[in-house]
């Protein structure tokens, strides 16, 4: 198996998702919420998932992600987020799942909107080390999601910003080349 090491663990192998448990131990995550979209969960990604995470109920899994992650998603993860009494996030898809994950991240641990924490808005500063730890689980290449410091989220008046921190890096990216 290979181990790269970065500002995000990179675990990268065939079967390197079999790890998603001991990571998520190790980042002292108990209570994840899952962060995925429909096609995920239709293609079976999200049973493996659950299967090595030694889950089967559905009470923390955010699979709504839309193709450009919003405000109005990210309210509804944070909601989810905070009465599941969640203290993490894996993200598993693409760089919309990902980018929501980390919108969420900074949200669920941090008070104002999500445009409060724009970097149009001087929302970097705002975004501190409280933020929710994340698990990329990326199922595609080229993003680069996974090892990013931001996210793109389209707030409810319709602008696209981007959410910029040291603080939204996922700490680990598990990634299954295919």
């Amino acid at each position: 198996m290979s181990l790269i090491n970065y500002v995000t663990q990179i675990q990268f192998d065939f079967g390197a998702v079999n790890l998603l448990k001991s990571e998520c131990e190790r980042l002292s995550i108990r209570r994840p919420l899952i962060v995925t979209d429909r096609g995920i969960r239709a293609a079976g990604i999200l049973d493996t998932v659950l299967k090595v995470l030694e889950r089967a109920d559905g009470e923390m899994i955010y699979d709504a992600t839309p193709p450009n992650p919003n405000e109005a998603a990210v309210r509804e993860a944070v909601a989810l987020y905070r009465r599941a009494e969640c203290d993490g996030i894996i993200a598993v898809g693409g760089g919309s799942s990902i980018d929501l994950a980390k919108g969420v991240a900074v949200c669920a641990t941090h008070e104002g909107p999500l445009q409060s924490f724009a970097v149009i808005e001087g929302g970097a500063s705002r975004i501190t080390a409280k933020t929710a730890p994340v698990i990329a689980v990326p199922t595609t290449a080229g993003t680069g999601s996974e090892v990013g410091r931001g996210a793109i989220l389209i707030l409810d008046d319709g602008r696209k910003v981007g959410v910029i921190s040291p603080h939204v890096v996922p700490k680990v990216a598990i990634c299954v080349p295919a």
